[in-house]
């Protein structure tokens, strides 16, 4: 079952089910894979992300935080984003 190009899941219907029956082991868990691609994507994109100057006004905003502190954290932050953006 491949992604059409707008990205919503096709429905299932009838004869997708009779031809999931038939599949063999490697078949059936492409199968799940994508279905499994679909609901990821769907759950990313319903969560409103927060952006990252938001996080880090919020940071600066804290007490005892001074600017070393503050590009520190930042450069820590930017690496997770940069780790999730490769991996996803």
């Amino acid at each position: 079952m491949n992604r059409n190009k707008k990205g919503v899941m096709p429905e299932i219907t009838r004869e997708v089910y009779k031809n999931v029956k038939k599949y063999d082991r490697q078949q059936f868990a492409g199968f799940c894979t994508d279905l499994y691609k679909y609901g990821y994507e769907d759950g990313r994109e319903s969560v409103p992300g927060v952006e990252l100057e938001e996080v880090m006004a919020a940071v600066a905003n804290a007490r005892g935080v001074g600017k070393r502190t503050l590009d520190n954290i930042r450069d820590c932050v930017e690496q997770l984003f940069r780790k999730d953006e490769e991996n996803g």
